[in-house]
């Protein structure tokens, strides 16, 4: 053991351990007991995220009353989420009901929660035989179908009045807005999870699902979730001061699983949902299970290969179809079309467009006993088989399990067919509403249809395989292939698996048919991948989430029009990560000449209260790099637009007047030359302006390869990063800068900007000679270099 002798400091010594060489450091000077400046959450300016290494070191770890007021916290959300969803269930269900009669028999004989499909036969009265007591079906249905289409539109007309009028933040599902907020984007969250959108969310899905729409609530329940959870956490977090946003994101992880555990029933499926569905910066580990025997017949792997098939086509086919309904140019127009039809103007074109779309749903629904049931009971009767010999009387047994199978098969495929272009334009609306139940129901319906199909192939062939018996049954059954067929089409339109197989296990009970669903899902999972790169949630996020003419939400804030911001890189199909080319993060950034930055000593204009005012009202940037100035680009750190303007704004002094930015810890040649800037103006009114910098922790150079940094931004939520080379003075020298906005357009696009064009770095090693360092490939040359470098 060899010692280093130190003036001051750790005392080194150095030694060889089994041939390898370890360096040992002995702090000479314990530290003392002073206590550590406390870290608090900051404040964040909307659309921009939030910076998680920061909010976790923020979270007081040891504090006992805070860890009690947070579970408490979960808690009560939990009791209130499970109330308010069964106060929508049955809300929901008596207003869908009431569009087509009332049950007048004993409160026994009947469920509240379904009165429709639990009522005796004897005792549904349709309000033509409520009225009339009539028996002429020609009068019956003249009669109930006004009442029943008129209530329909009086539903959603007031549900879209609510989304219009009261608080646009309630449409549609809010999946794809809670999964951003749950990856850090501080997304109006005191607004968008506030007691106000709760009240108008729940209001506005009940009269949805009541209206007979091809939407669900079950989605849309995770918002409701959502929202309890964050006005429960806030309230009780308000004595504790600023509210952390890593855990208030940790919170709203759990209520996104409470969301789907109450929406299925289903409670280890909503915890899988949130690992396969969401990113969070904490660590997450999953299980393996192992499932037992199985009595199906094994000739049936072949249906339930078409059903994943199908799944797959499905979510490719909704996708497509949703995307084109939902453009603002295509909605635009066929909302001016309709107001020019009946001569009315066009704020009044998104009620007839509804209105269009309730008409058009209820014409093809009313006809059929089954197709006027709500999805969710529509989704059990698929799930249920035919008895044979039934006693009961109920309204249900006459919807799927009676006639001959070609009428049965003849209604399912109607359904099918007309419930997916429902189900793609409706989940455009300016409503609230979800695509996980239609899609169930969807695929349950062709499961169910595929399953008649073979249970009469195995009637009709006499062929010893299609005899083979299990120890329950010989008998192939088409509720087995509607549970089958419903795992296959939510995988399809959602992209995930494990979370599937188990909600819909919890669903049904279906243990036998894990195998078969599993098979289903994976193979749903693989034709979706093929033909689409993106789940609904994602696509809906690249397309139409902050960009083109969909900027309400961040109008006038940061990253106005950038997109989502949403970087994911790691869970892009093969095929897609092939697509980016082998080129380095020069390619992708932009450079230092076209850059925003703030100059602590400017060369050309001094920097101004003026000046700063107009630096940042005249873009839509979060924030900036701070370095000397463009001619010596010394990389300081980086300041938030917010930083800039509360400090300003604190200013009396005259508009003109010259700003010197204040930084603490700067190194004493840039110290030096600042004292100097200084100087030439101390007699003209300088004034010292202190700005709080974020300080670089991690850094590039502009030969790191773009897959790396792609990687560290989605593994190490990076909200930026600063490209920078050293001189020959070991100074860090700012040469561009990329953000998770313009890496998220890239990988959106399929990294079309960056494939088959020629770059200058890549001709340069190229243009060689016969010298043995020439012969070196860019991966090596890389490999050599130093890409990534902490700053301790």
């Amino acid at each position: 053991m060899i010692p280093f002798p130190t003036s001051s400091g750790p005392e080194v010594t150095y030694s060889i351990d089994d041939d390898i060489p370890v360096l040992r450091y002995t702090n000479l000077n314990p530290p003392t007991n002073a206590a550590t400046p406390k870290v608090v959450s900051k404040t964040y300016e909307q659309h921009t995220y939030i910076d998680w290494n920061h909010e976790t070191l923020a979270i007081p770890h040891h504090s006992s009353s805070y860890i009690s007021r947070k579970w408490l916290s979960i808690g009560i959300s939990a009791i209130l989420v499970g109330y308010a969803t069964a106060a929508i269930q049955l809300i929901s269900v008596t207003l869908n009901d009431f569009k087509k009669g009332l049950c007048l028999s004993d409160s026994d004989k009947w469920s509240l929660l379904n009165p429709y499909s639990t009522c005796p036969s004897n005792d549904w009265y349709e309000w033509s035989r409520f009225f009339f007591d009539s028996k002429n079906e020609l009068v019956n249905w003249l009669f109930n179908f006004p009442i029943y289409l008129g209530i329909a539109i009086l539903w959603s007309a007031i549900a879209l009045h609510i989304t219009i009028n009261r608080d646009h933040l309630i449409k549609q599902s809010g999946i794809p807005e809670i999964k951003l907020i749950i990856s850090g984007l501080n997304f109006n969250v005191n607004q968008y999870l506030g007691l106000k959108t709760l009240f108008y969310k729940v209001t506005g899905l009940m009269l949805v699902v009541s209206s007979g729409l091809w939407l669900g609530k079950e989605g849309p329940l995770v918002h409701v979730s959502c929202c309890i959870f964050n006005v429960v956490y806030s309230l009780l977090m308000q004595r504790s001061g600023r509210v952390n946003e890593a855990v208030r994101r940790e919170i709203l992880s759990a209520a996104t699983a409470t969301g789907i555990s109450v929406a299925f029933d289903s409670p280890i499926g909503g915890v899988l949902f949130v690992l396969e569905n969401g990113r969070n910066f904490l660590e997450q580990d999953l299980f393996q299970v192992s499932f037992g025997n199985f009595s199906w017949l094994f000739l049936e792997i072949v249906p339930f290969i078409v059903l994943g098939v199908l799944g797959g086509i499905y979510g490719f086919l909704l996708i497509k179809f949703n995307t084109y309904y939902t453009d603002v140019k295509f909605r635009r127009t066929i909302r001016n079309r309709i107001c020019e039809l009946f001569q009315v103007q066009q704020k009044w074109g998104k009620y007839l467009e509804i209105v269009a779309v309730i008409v058009v749903t209820t014409l093809l629904n009313f006809p059929f006993s089954i197709s006027k049931l709500p999805l969710r009971a529509y989704l059990k009767l698929l799930f249920k088989d035919c008895a044979k010999e039934s006693a009961s009387d109920l309204n249900s047994d006459d919807f799927l399990c009676s006639g001959a199978h070609l009428v049965t098969l003849f209604k399912l495929l109607f359904i099918l067919i007309q419930g997916f272009f429902l189900t793609a334009y409706s989940y455009g609306l300016d409503i609230p509403g979800g695509i996980l139940l239609p899609s169930l129901v969807l695929g349950a319906t062709a499961g169910r249809s595929l399953g008649i199909i073979s249970q009469s192939l195995q009637a009709a062939v006499n062929w010893d395989s299609l005899a083979t018996c299990t120890e329950k049954s010989c008998l192939v059954s088409p509720s087995s292939y509607a549970v089958v067929g419903a795992a296959a089409f939510m995988t399809g339109i959602t992209k995930l698996t494990m979370c599937v197989v188990v909600i819909i296990f919890e669903m049904t009970g279906a243990v036998t048919y894990v195998l078969p669903i599993m098979c289903a899902v994976m193979i749903s999972k693989f034709v979706s991948d093929w033909l689409c790169p993106v789940n609904i949630y994602d696509n809906w996020l690249q397309n139409s989430f902050n960009q083109g003419d969909n900027v309400e939400y961040s109008k006038g804030f940061s990253n106005e029009g950038k997109g989502s911001g949403l970087v994911s890189f790691s869970t892009l199909s093969t095929t897609i990560k092939t697509k980016l080319p082998d080129i380095a993060v020069k390619d992708l950034m932009i450079p230092l000449k076209s850059t925003k930055c703030l100059c602590l000593i400017p060369k050309e204009e001094n920097n101004t209260i003026n000046s700063l005012y107009s630096l940042i009202n005249n873009d839509n940037h979060e924030g900036y790099p701070l370095i000397v100035n463009y001619e010596s680009p010394i990389y300081i750190g980086y300041v938030s637009k917010i930083e800039v303007m509360k400090r300003i704004s604190q200013l009396d002094d005259d508009p003109n007047s010259v700003v010197s930015f204040q930084v603490e810890n700067l190194p004493n040649s840039i110290l030096s030359m600042q004292l100097h800037y200084e100087r030439n103006f101390v007699n003209a009114g300088l004034i010292q302006l202190e700005l709080c910098v974020e300080k670089p922790i991690i850094i590039a150079n502009e030969s790191a390869p773009a897959v790396l940094i792609s990687e560290e931004f989605e593994k190490l939520f990076l909200n930026y990063l600063v490209i920078t080379e050293k001189d020959n003075h070991g100074e860090h020298l700012m040469c561009g800068f990329i953000d998770r906005f313009i890496l998220a357009s890239l990988i959106s696009d399929e990294f079309k900007e960056l494939r088959g064009s020629q770059f200058d770095y890549i001709s340069g090693y190229e243009q060689g000679n016969n010298d043995s360092n020439e012969h070196l490939s860019l991966s090596n040359l890389r490999m050599n270099r130093k890409s990534i470098e902490l700053i301790t």
